[in-house]
């Protein structure tokens, strides 16, 4: 417990009252009923197994007791308000109630439901306690407890699930492009591979490779091939549907996932991404650059049933597509050769 330190005067003064010292005794005397009637109005709430399965643990009903004889002593002397803010000894065990569980949103609400019905137990028990005039106060105080408790629960949860859905799209996201990461096509791959076995609808990966990225990172910088990497995951975004998977697969490598689409189709959009990629150029430097893009593709079923079969296909077509272009460009060279030694 921390330290004490000198009360005020005024302090005393506030914890001599006669309500206080009643509600003080009524939380001592009765602090096991008080955690029967929590459990009690918990297990009226249970419907189903789920909520019985995080219904509270010896160790969560040892700390309501403990709270209470906490509450006890913060009537008695004010200066115990200390214990429970944070690092006092009633924060830090109140805290272990909400380490309990999962951690998502439906169990949130129900540690909220769970506090409150531990709050109404004691309210319960200190309004049969009090005179007439004192327990219509008290009445008064529960009844906006319990309407600012909802408030309290609705806005946390709401900030709970913004947090948590801002986490998972952090987790699945490529921070230099936008666009999805490996992780992710992974999982969505597997997940399409599911759909086709069980309800047979095709889908398609289209597999980029950016040809001359290391070629602009040794001459102009990294700044400069991180620039050409978002130029073509912008082209990406603008060329797919909005149900594709575009996905920065690797350093230069990009795939799209493209559901219910056959292979021509699939070709036909890395044709127009290519030749965008061309055609609008980067700027580096003060220059314009010229950037290529090798294209593969892999369809489902047509190139296998699998996650790696498709994604082998996919990487051999792009294998192709290189040394069709290193092909034509080494002959494109010797003619120019031989044309230059007929001059």
């Amino acid at each position: 417990m921390s330290n004490s330190t000198p009360r005020s005067l005024d302090e005393a003064r506030s914890d001599s009252k006669p309500l206080f010292i009643k509600a003080q005794a009524v939380l001592e005397t009765h602090k096991l009923e008080i955690t029967k009637g929590w459990l009690s109005r918990l297990i009226s709430q249970i419907d189903d197994l789920s909520t019985l399965e995080a219904f509270p643990t010896q160790e969560s009903i040892r700390i309501a007791v403990e709270l209470v004889e906490g509450l006890a002593l913060v009537l008695r002397d004010e200066s115990a308000l200390r214990e429970f803010q944070p690092g006092g000894r009633y924060y830090e065990r109140a805290a272990v109630l909400g380490s309990i569980g999962v951690g998502d949103s439906q169990e949130l609400v129900s540690l909220a439901q769970s506090m409150l019905a531990l709050e109404n137990s004691i309210w319960e028990l200190l309004v049969q306690a009090l005179r007439k005039e004192d327990r219509d106060l008290l009445e008064l105080v529960v009844r906006l407890r319990s309407g600012l408790h909802g408030i309290t629960t609705a806005s946390t949860e709401a900030y709970y699930l913004r947090s948590s859905n801002e986490l998972d799209r952090l987790a699945h996201t490529d921070a230099l492009t936008g666009l999805y990461n490996r992780r992710y096509m992974g999982q969505e791959l597997d997940r399409h591979v599911e759909i086709f076995k069980r309800y047979r609808h095709p889908f398609s990966l289209l597999m980029l490779d950016l040809d001359n990225l290391k070629w602009v990172n040794d001459t102009h910088g990294h700044p400069a091939g991180d620039s050409a990497l978002r130029h073509l995951a912008m082209l990406l975004k603008v060329n797919v549907r909005d149900v594709d998977i575009p996905c920065r697969y690797g350093g230069d490598e990009f795939v799209v996932l493209m559901p219910e689409t056959e292979k021509e189709v699939v070709e036909v959009v890395g044709r127009r991404i290519a030749d965008s990629l061309h055609k609008t150029k980067l700027k580096v430097d003060g220059g314009l650059i010229a950037m290529q893009v090798s294209v593969g593709y892999s369809s489902c079923p047509v190139d296998g049933r699998e996650s790696e079969e498709l994604l082998q296909e996919a990487d051999a077509s792009l294998y192709r597509a290189k040394q069709r272009r290193q092909s034509g460009a080494a002959s494109h060279g010797n003619v120019a050769q031989q044309g230059s030694q007929h001059l």
